[in-house]
């Protein structure tokens, strides 16, 4: 269950040593998909494209999950449905009297493992800014903001700093309403049909706007735009992956600014899509600097344990690590802790809410908009 272990059940698949069973998806559904292992290789070893390849074969050979593939096939790919059924477990959730602890709340209905999330919000981001386009007669230019479904659903606060930040610095911001999940979900468990599906309505969609650049809140939405949509789509010059930026490099590189900064004292935690899968960890943390009193935790790179559908098959395990990062954010005696990632985000508010933390957890951008817009 270590890289070199999978690696090793790849080459027995291949060697027909072995077949493909539910054990082995188990060990594949293991890995958490950090990139770390790939990013450190000396040898540049691809491990992302073995399993990813391995997983596609598996779902080939014994099929996906019933309620995964319903899930993947006919929601996913239709965003009306797919807001129906949040929506319509949004309200359960305020109507039904349910465990709360801390600002987090139990969806028992909806996830496995009796985990802590926050609230489905109201109105998602993409119902809110979709046919806002913030055009001015001085904007520097057209920038596509590729929103991501946690975001959507449940922290349109991240929308919201996004869709501000970049309007007060001059840019004309276009988000989509057409646009879908970016796949990641999908690719995880190896429906591959999904996924280049998923690929090809929002490379369509965004290519259609006449964009300048794209930008995302998400690391792990990101980590897919840029890297894997050309190797879904096999094209490797594809337009949309040239465009993307995250939204701390792309302030960083076309948006200079001036700021006051926050009397907040705040650590930063990497999201390992953003330091391992993108090589982007200054950018955030400069922002941060000139934002408000930063303060480095010990190895802020270490992950927090998420890793997505990692988390919601292996939960006890995701929670064990968790532990290393929530002992590192409270000996760094901050008050917040921000990250560019809304399912690290979601990770650390569960362990924090667990130990009954007082640290807030927020996304970089937030923290630039406060200072930029609310610090007088």
């Amino acid at each position: 269950m270590v890289a070199r272990g999978r690696i090793s059940l790849a080459e027995a698949i291949r060697n027909g040593e072995i077949f493909y069973t539910e054990r082995l998806r188990d060990y594949l559904l293991s890995c958490k998909k950090c990139f770390r292992c790939s990013s450190i290789c000396p040898s540049n070893v691809d491990y992302d494209l073995i399993i990813q390849t391995m997983l596609n074969d598996l779902a080939n050979h014994i099929g996906i999950w019933f309620i995964p593939r319903i899930i993947f096939r006919v929601v996913l790919t239709r965003r009306w449905l797919f807001n129906f059924f949040l929506k319509t477990a949004s309200i359960f959730q305020r109507i039904i009297p349910l465990k709360q602890r801390g600002a987090m709340r139990h969806l028992p209905f909806a996830l496995m493992g009796g985990r802590w999330i926050p609230p489905l919000a109201k109105k998602p981001a993409l119902d809110k800014w979709h046919s806002s386009r913030t055009k001015t007669n001085t904007a520097k230019m057209r920038v596509g903001f590729f929103v991501g479904c946690l975001t959507n659903y449940v922290y349109p606060d991240i929308a919201d700093a996004v869709v501000e930040t970049l309007t007060h610095l001059g840019v004309e911001v276009i988000v989509p309403e057409e646009q879908l999940c970016c796949g990641i979900p999908a690719n995880s468990l190896g429906d591959f049909r999904t996924a280049r599906k998923l690929a090809e309505i929002n490379s369509r969609v965004f290519e259609s706007e006449n964009l300048d650049y794209i930008v995302t809140a998400c690391a792990t939405c990101g980590r897919a735009l840029r890297k894997d949509y050309s190797r879904t789509l096999n094209d490797p010059c594809q337009i949309f992956a040239k465009k993307l930026y995250d939204v701390s490099e792309f302030i960083e590189k076309y948006l200079p600014y001036t700021i006051k900064p926050l009397k907040t004292k705040i650590t930063y935690h990497d999201p390992c899509h953003l330091y391992w899968g993108q090589n982007i960890s200054k950018q955030p943390r400069n922002i941060l600097k000139l934002s408000a009193d930063f303060h480095e935790m010990d190895t802020p790179e270490r992950c927090c344990g998420g890793g997505g559908v990692f988390n919601l098959l292996h939960y006890d395990l995701s929670m064990k690590i968790a532990e290393y990062k929530a002992k590192a954010i409270e000996n760094s005696k901050a008050e917040a802790v921000a990250t560019g990632c809304p399912g690290c985000r979601l990770q650390i508010e569960d362990i924090l809410a667990t130990k009954g933390s007082k640290v807030s957890c927020t996304h970089t951008i937030q923290v630039l908009r406060d200072a930029l817009l609310k610090n007088p």
